[in-house]
């Protein structure tokens, strides 16, 4: 079957920090039958000449140089040479999974839509969220129900990036010119013309909102304006288009123009005279269509005193609809003690009552890393196998509260343990500071901490961290430190004098996946993206032309966290599961995340693991290298070879004897506090 034709628009200028990493996600998609359009709008830095050299390595990256005329302008421009069956929109600054565009197909192959959309995920340099989470896969819409949808403006926005449409039906100059949220003005139209539209609710597109030079994020008058404008215009064109939804889209808007207010006040260009126009019009469109719509009491209260005169909007909002305002400041309060009462008389009934011994896992993880998440399920394990008279109480990192009320519970025959994982050092300093907290309130107890890895930077701030943790650790009394690796352990040997430390398995390779047997075929890439990446640009560029090389576009980019949080043990169940058995349909895992390989490891699946900055992947590295199918890579030049090494492997199996006995041993060390 011919793959159809899609063509990928991105309008380029004064982006050269970012584009490198947009093009590499672009080009080095597993679906080759791609045109790439670069349209230099005018820039001044070098993105044109790193345009160009794309193009001069890849024949489908055509490239467009023009005077500036604005991002509408840019992707007109781009439009008007596309010749895709489906196009699709991806900004400069940002990057797409490299499994976007098949994924895209295949929904357009299955299903008899018109536009087809994903979610995505927002970046702050290295903090990734979703955007939004929904339970099912895909979602078909009618008409109607997407223009619901982007007046709702929550699962899905009004970005023409993150979506794919049919050429057919996008017309001519579809971008109005000389507007900024030109993608607000352009969605009615290109919906519009779709019957049914497919929501995917996987986040294949990633949104990098620290571009402090992106000309929507700049705070002026214009802009606001721009987009007081854009969300007028196209809720009435919605209502003209669907009359039935008037009242969702009159909220909608009204929603919508208050947020503006809020925008003026804020940047303080309220005070500006030039904004007066703008203000006379917000309040008129209040008067026309009665604010008492707006839901909840302190929108209708601001939306009164924008009626009535400036001074007391500001007060109005000061006080009651500003995020920091003393109002909203108390009911943050208040609901937080309510919900910590509650939490306290559930966590006291369901663990504190009785004569229970307890076994207190301090800092348990509800967020999205599913490496954490399988160290939390495979502590449970360990918990049930050698201390099976044990209740175990799971105490997260955001309930310190609860400590007070577990403490007065506690005695000498009752054991508290610290979360596994890479947490103790620089990396993630919050939770480092919040486990060594934990700690201090069971200095006379018996605690220990599951396998760890040690990380403390160079620097000043690597030094007080060191001397905070080795204060801690001198102040317990039963006290034991289990390492993963061997750089770890000599670390706190060296450096935690009198922390009794003990080298010990990464605990998730106690693991026993359940997996669902299939033929294997193509790499499965789990790569990171935050603060521990040290994959530069270009050795992903040559990582991905030998994975080419090997495997066609018979690959999938996959990753060991959901870039979620809030998620319960049932669900994390359910997702590492759902990745076990991706990789073990897999001939090969190519990874630079720890867990990623260990999962390869314990799903007999051959692995290639890259450096990161942690020295935790070389420690762990060797519990499983006896395997013979896990491939340690120091030099990404001889990638190829050691891909060709990995495929040779067969019928692998990883014999984990040694491990289970040294898991033996640690349940004995604990006993022994």
């Amino acid at each position: 079957m011919i793959e159809p034709l899609v063509s990928i628009i991105i309008p380029v200028y004064n982006v050269e920090k970012y584009l490198d990493k947009c093009l590499t996600t672009v080009v080095f998609q597993n679906y080759d039958n791609l045109q790439i359009i670069l349209v230099d709008d005018g820039s001044t830095d070098s993105s044109l000449a790193i345009c160009k050299k794309w193009s001069n390595k890849d024949e489908r990256v055509e490239v467009y140089s023009k005077k500036n005329g604005g991002l509408s302008d840019a992707r007109n421009y781009g439009l008007s040479r596309a010749k895709g069956k489906y196009i699709s929109f991806v900004d400069p600054d940002d990057w797409i999974s490299l499994n976007m565009v098949s994924k895209m197909v295949n929904v357009f192959s299955k299903n008899k839509v018109d536009m087809v959309t994903c979610q995505f995920v927002k970046v702050n340099n290295s903090d990734a969220k979703l955007f939004s989470y929904q339970d099912k896969k895909l979602d078909i819409v009618n008409r109607a129900g997407m223009f619901k949808l982007l007046l709702e403006d929550n699962n899905m926005t009004s970005h023409v990036w993150r979506k794919m449409y049919k050429r057919n039906l996008i017309p001519q100059n579809v971008f109005e010119v000389g507007k900024n949220f030109e993608d607000i003005l352009a969605m009615p139209t290109l919906v519009s013309k779709c019957q049914n539209i497919a929501c995917m609710n996987e986040g294949l597109y990633f949104y990098r909102t620290s571009n402090g030079k992106s000309i929507v994020n700049a705070i002026s008058l214009r802009n606001i304006e721009d987009r007081f404008y854009a969300i007028k215009e196209s809720t009435n064109e919605i209502i003209k288009l669907e009359p039935q939804l008037i009242k969702v889209a009159n909220q909608a808007l009204l929603i919508k123009e208050i947020d503006v207010y809020r925008n003026l006040i804020d940047s303080g260009i309220i005070n500006d005279k030039k904004a007066l126009p703008l203000i006379t019009n917000i309040k008129e469109d209040l008067r026309e269509k009665d604010y008492r719509i707006l839901p909840g009491t302190a929108p209708k209260l601001f939306g009164y005193s924008i009626l009535k005169s400036k001074a007391l909007a500001i007060l109005t909002y000061r006080l009651f609809e500003k995020q920091d305002s003393l109002f909203k400041r108390v009911l943050r309060r208040f609901k937080l003690y309510s919900e910590r009462h509650n939490k306290r008389v559930a966590f006291k009934d369901k663990y504190l009552n009785g004569n229970d011994k307890l076994f207190v896992v301090l800092g348990v993880p509800n967020y999205g890393n599913l490496g954490d998440q399988a160290l939390k399920f495979a502590e449970y394990n360990f918990i049930h196998s050698y201390f099976p008279n044990f209740k175990i109480v799971p105490v997260g990192l955001d309930d310190g509260f609860l400590i007070r009320n577990l403490k007065k519970k506690i005695t000498r025959k009752d054991i508290v343990a610290l979360q596994a994982g890479g947490n103790i050092g620089t990396l993630y300093p919050w939770i480092h500071n919040t486990l060594l907290n934990f700690l201090l309130s069971f200095k006379k107890d018996r605690v220990f901490i599951f396998p760890q890895t040690l990380y403390f930077n160079d620097g000043p701030m690597g030094k007080q961290y060191l001397q905070n943790t080795k204060s801690v650790y001198q102040q317990m009394q039963h006290f034991l430190l289990f390492t993963r690796d061997k750089f770890s352990y000599d670390f706190a040997q060296n450096r935690l004098q009198g922390a009794r430390t003990v080298l010990m398995p990464d605990i998730a390779l106690s693991l026993t996946p359940k997996i669902e047997e299939s033929k294997r075929s193509g790499a499965i890439l789990l790569l990171r993206n935050d603060s521990e990446k040290t994959l530069s640009i270009e050795d992903l560029q040559l990582l991905l032309r030998k994975v080419k090389e090997n495997f066609g576009n018979n690959y999938l980019q996959s990753d060991t966290h959901l870039h979620f949080d809030d998620i319960d043990d049932n669900f994390a169940k359910d997702k590492l599961h759902e990745l076990w058995n991706k990789i073990s349909k897999s001939q090969l895992v190519i990874t630079d995340r720890l867990h990623g390989m260990v999962f390869a490891a314990l799903t007999n699946t051959p692995c290639i693991v890259l450096h990161s900055k942690s020295p935790k992947i070389q420690g762990v590295y060797e519990w499983v290298k006896n395997s013979e199918f896990v491939f340690l890579e120091n030099n990404i030049d001889e990638l190829s070879n050691t891909i060709k090494e990995a495929l040779t492997k067969g019928n692998c199996h990883f014999n984990r004897k040694n491990i289970k006995e040294k898991f033996g041993q640690m349940a004995e060390l604990i006993n022994k506090l």
